[in-house]
């Protein structure tokens, strides 16, 4: 079942790439490439996630990773661009005792502007597949949820046409447990490397 999910992910993704790729005709950007280029490359980072919600008792944040892939499109405005991802997510939380760690599929869906050709805002929803946990289903009483969704807000810095720095958080939108009202939070830190 997880691996039917990642493949419907992945042929979403890139379904949704060719099709801008046949309707992008304008668009420069800070990158300096060429009108209507897309940029395709890796990002990887630092996550520091937690639980939210109105269950959330005695839990602190933990650190974790992220790494996957990125593309750039140019839309139709000057300084837009679509930014889908696909990435492997680390997140959890620190529930006292031991940690909870979650790892998730995601396909952050991003909208970036840039308020000059350095820094840029960015906002957008995001899905994710859980494919592994350490959660104890029959000493909680509980399972964790296998779909997570979420709305990401950040912003990031453009070193050069190579490299560009993010920060973000993601706000989840869905219960992490079947009972418990808790969601997934994260900060997250990291870079990306455009290929020319």
């Amino acid at each position: 079942m997880k691996l039917r999910l990642f493949i419907v992910a992945i042929l979403f993704l890139s379904s949704f790439v060719h099709m801008n790729a046949q309707t992008v005709f304008q668009g420069t950007g800070p990158s300096d490439r060429a009108s209507g280029d897309f940029a395709f490359g890796g990002k990887a980072g630092l996550n520091i996630s937690t639980w939210m919600g109105k269950d959330r008792s005695d839990v602190s944040a933990k650190p974790g990773l992220y790494f996957g892939g990125i593309v750039e499109i140019p839309a139709f405005i000057d300084d837009l661009y679509i930014q889908p991802e696909l990435l492997v997510s680390l997140v959890g939380a620190d529930i006292g005792p031991s940690n909870v760690n979650l790892t998730y599929i995601t396909l952050p869906m991003m909208g970036k502007y840039h308020i000059i050709d350095e820094v840029a805002i960015e906002f957008g929803p995001q899905l994710g597949f859980l494919i592994g946990d350490n959660w104890e289903e029959d000493l909680q009483g509980q399972d964790t949820k296998k779909i997570d969704v979420g709305l990401n807000v950040g912003g990031g810095y453009r070193l050069n046409e190579n490299f560009y720095f993010q920060l973000r958080f993601n706000f989840g939108l869905s219960q992490v447990l079947d009972v418990a009202n808790v969601r997934n939070g994260a900060l997250s830190i990291g870079a990306c490397y455009f290929l020319k």
